[in-house]
């Protein structure tokens, strides 16, 4: 039996007994109880970001997110660090699943404790996490104000997306409490947001056929040739016994993929729909596009679109830390990407927390750097690969003519986390810093997606980060016909091995309006631009 904080004896994950019973509030003493600070995910008023409409009507509803860091987090830090060190030998023995929820997951007494005092609160439980990082929860605004001691308002927030109105969202002007027994097990409220909108998601028409859009924008195959895939592909390597996810919201046309695929010579299965939290009733423009380029840069790994309800912080991060924590993909992407300074410090370490598990699991996790040239979320977390934009003017083969630094592409150095040990070398900062690499992504040369029968053409970092997930699949299928294990974590690798790290295509010229690319690691484009067959045959 272990100890408990509270003096109680757990068993394992079981319930706590002792004199109360059930009830693990009744035993907590009252000074326990007392109000303490403690910092929220929620945003403040930003002007151009979150603009104040005022207080939420008390009976409203909403959904939110209570986070647990990792338990023992500096020995697990230290147990990634050594995962990561080919000198050691403890490299890529990565952890199950069971390892890490024994060594660092919450304590299930302590995630008990907390859904006992929510409840005691009015509010009801939704959701809960597979690893105990996170507790989705309702209420009413009234509820919420009494329990946190603050004030929801109601802001405008523009939309982060390619298109789209500004939403609504809550937000905060005052700090948060929570008793001291709550706020010393968490890291506090992650997220809140209105509640989920409900729908009917609309059926789809039509029937598969080809329908090549023309050379106006580059399809996959231009990624192909650019990024040297294709040595890999002669050899039979196109993702087989490999497994690649994206982070959705809501979900994607089934119909639009599978033209798309045929359109491009692309084979392969539909991918795996796991529904997370409310109903999805609607197709995101975002999940659509990460899913066609992350399956078809990767033909022939497995593909799982992981579906939160909709494009709001609660969806997004409960998404991410279930993709985590499931450790069915070998390589996760997001490109829900927001900027780093309009979200709140809470949750963009717990996205960090989610990942630094990944890492641990021996995941791969990228997101997309964003399209702003600032730094965005979750990309700025160290256990996250942060990849950024390029302009590449080449074929629709991939045959190159030239590549820069795209001028929005999201870098810089990181409001949240302290420079990573692998960054040392290039970073002239006290923080992290991003990018990490970068591929195209300039609306100058755009990238093809369909979406409800209509061929559209984009830029973005958000077709970076798929077509770089595919690209990892890929990898991954070569190493496991070689016997390897998957590459993981992919930051100290890149970094500090000098042969994987040459066969970066250095990018030197371009710039945002903050930064220049130059010789070597430079914020825009980080270490460059990726040949993929060089680099499944060099990673250590």
């Amino acid at each position: 039996m272990g100890d408990d904080p509270t003096g109680w004896q757990t068993t394992g994950t079981t319930d706590p007994v002792g004199p109360c019973g059930a009830d693990p509030l009744c035993g907590i003493p009252p000074e326990e109880h007392e109000p303490t600070p403690k910092p929220d995910g929620l945003p403040s008023p930003l002007p151009g970001v979150y603009d104040d409409q005022g207080p939420a009507p008390l009976d409203n509803g909403f959904r939110s997110l209570m986070g647990f860091p990792n338990r023992q987090r500096a020995l697990l830090e230290e147990r990634v660090a050594r995962i990561y060190d080919p000198d050691s030998p403890e490299f890529r023995k990565y952890l199950s699943v069971d390892e890490w929820m024994a060594d660092h997951a919450p304590l299930g007494a302590d995630v008990e404790l907390v859904k006992a005092w929510l409840k005691s609160r009015n509010f009801t439980i939704n959701f809960e996490a597979k690893n105990r990082l996170l507790i989705h929860f309702s209420g009413t605004v009234k509820d919420f104000n009494e329990a946190f001691a603050t004030e929801l308002h109601i802001c405008m927030r523009k939309n982060p997306l390619h298109s789209g109105d500004p939403f609504p969202v809550y937000c905060t002007l005052d700090s948060f409490t929570l008793p001291k027994f709550v706020a010393e097990r968490t890291n506090g409220l992650a997220a809140a947001d209105l509640p989920a909108e409900t729908g009917t998601l609309v059926k789809e028409v039509g029937e598969v056929h080809e329908d090549y859009p023309g050379d106006q924008a580059y399809g996959p195959p231009a990624f192909f040739g650019a990024y040297n895939m294709i040595p890999l592909f002669e050899q039979g390597y196109t993702g087989q016994g490999s497994a690649v996810g994206v982070v959705g919201a809501g979900t994607y046309h089934s119909i639009d993929l599978q033209i798309f695929w045929k359109s491009f010579g692309i084979e392969r299965a539909l991918p795996t729909r796991v529904n997370l939290m409310e109903p999805v009733f609607e197709r995101v423009t975002e999940t659509v596009l990460d899913t066609q380029w992350s399956t078809s840069l990767a033909p022939g790994a497995d593909a799982y679109v992981y579906e939160g309800p909709d494009a709001r912080n609660t969806a997004l991060l409960f998404a991410w830390n279930e993709a985590i924590g499931d450790n069915k993909v070998d390589v996760l992407s997001t490109s829900f990407a927001h900027r780093e300074d309009s979200e709140a410090k809470t949750l963009r370490h717990q996205y960090d927390e989610s990942a630094l598990m990944g890492a641990a699991l021996g995941m791969t996790l990228l997101s997309a750097s964003g399209d702003s040239a600032n730094p965005d979320t979750p990309c700025s977390s160290p256990y996250v690969t942060c990849v950024g934009g390029t302009n590449l003017v080449a074929s629709v083969d991939g045959e190159i003519e030239s590549e820069t630094a795209w001028s929005q592409s999201g870098s810089g150095q990181s409001k949240s986390f302290a420079l990573p040990y692998w960054q040392m070398a290039d970073v002239d900062s006290k923080t992290r810093s991003m990018c990490d690499l970068a591929l195209s992504s300039s609306p100058e040369n755009p990238m093809w997606m369909r979406r409800w029968t209509n061929w559209e053409h984009y830029g973005g970092t958000s077709f970076a980060s798929p077509a770089f997930a595919g690209m990892v699949a890929v990898i991954n299928s070569y190493r496991k016909a070689h016997g390897k294990p998957r590459v993981g974590y992919l930051n100290p690798i890149i970094y500090l091995h000098g042969p994987t790290r040459a066969t970066f295509r250095d990018i030197t010229e371009g710039a945002t309006k903050y930064w220049p690319a130059g010789v070597g690691w430079d914020y825009p484009t980080g270490l460059g631009a990726p040949d993929v067959a060089a680099l499944a045959e060099v990673i250590p």
